[in-house]
């Protein structure tokens, strides 16, 4: 063998080291849906940061409930320099509907993920200094069912929730299952009790999905856990909600960096 082809060799080889723990196959590409974070960590199964600055229809489908005087479901610009800096918007103005309907909007993934095939799921929320946040929600539901309506209608999901307690600058945490159609309180911030609520702003929300606990991690801090038990479905899309009562002029929340690994 030549002098020149035993360089090229282990020229190849020698790069093929150093660029990840074992030899890298160059002809073969990574999954389109996926990313790699890093060779210690596991594949990023589904993200957006929403910084496309619009709603990804091969990511989401907008869903929707009820009788709306208005409602928005978009992507807007949170920074006046970046333009790229972006965030879902979920707003509705109730003014004029119905007294006895909650009205619903949102998103649900138009992909199906596998709890078994994730370690963590991570979103931040953002209550935008409500005013007035009586009877206004914000809730994320892991639910095993597709509908375009309502997830709080099917059988089973597990939900996280904020809800605006009176006079409407406060809010509290909701953490609640479903199973076959039975509703299960397991937070509720010792409402009703004590009906005080508390300040909430931009809330970074993890649930870490170990084999034995899910754990609900609110700004760093553990919310809940739940025994793994206690959920009866292996398979979810991921709904990002917001509702309203009758009668409430234009209210708007914020959704950022959604990601499933």
């Amino acid at each position: 063998m030549g002098k020149p082809i035993r360089m090229f060799i282990f020229t190849t080889l020698f790069c093929g080291i150093l660029t990840c723990d074992g030899f890298v196959t160059w002809d073969i590409p990574p999954h389109p849906s996926k990313t790699i974070v890093s060779a210690t960590t596991k594949l990023i199964e589904f993200q957006d940061n929403f910084n496309a600055g619009f709603l990804d229809p091969e990511r989401w489908r907008i869903i929707q409930e009820g009788d709306i005087q208005q409602n928005i479901i978009d992507v807007i610009a949170v920074d006046p320099i970046k333009s790229d800096e972006c965030r879902l918007r979920l707003g509705m103005n109730t003014i004029g509907t119905r007294d006895d309907t909650v009205k619903y909007i949102g998103v649900r993934s138009v992909k199906k993920f596998s709890l078994h095939a994730l370690s963590e799921i991570s979103l931040d929320l953002d209550w935008n200094n409500q005013s007035n946040g009586c009877y206004l929600t914000a809730a994320v539901y892991l639910c095993p069912t597709v509908t375009n309506t309502n997830p709080e209608k099917e059988d089973d999901w597990l939900k996280l929730e904020y809800i605006g307690v009176p006079p409407g600058y406060n809010a509290r945490a909701v953490i609640s299952i479903k199973e076959r159609g039975t509703v299960k309180y397991l937070y509720t911030e010792k409402w009703p009790e004590e009906r005080i609520g508390r300040h909430i702003g931009l809330q970074e929300i993890k649930l870490i999905l170990e084999k034995l606990r899910f754990n609900i991690l609110e700004n760093g801090s553990l919310l809940y856990d739940i025994d793994s038990n206690e959920i009866n479905f292996q398979s979810f899309y991921l709904y990002i909600m917001m509702s309203s009562h009758s009668n409430y002029p234009f209210r708007e929340i914020y959704f950022d960096n959604i990601f499933l690994f």
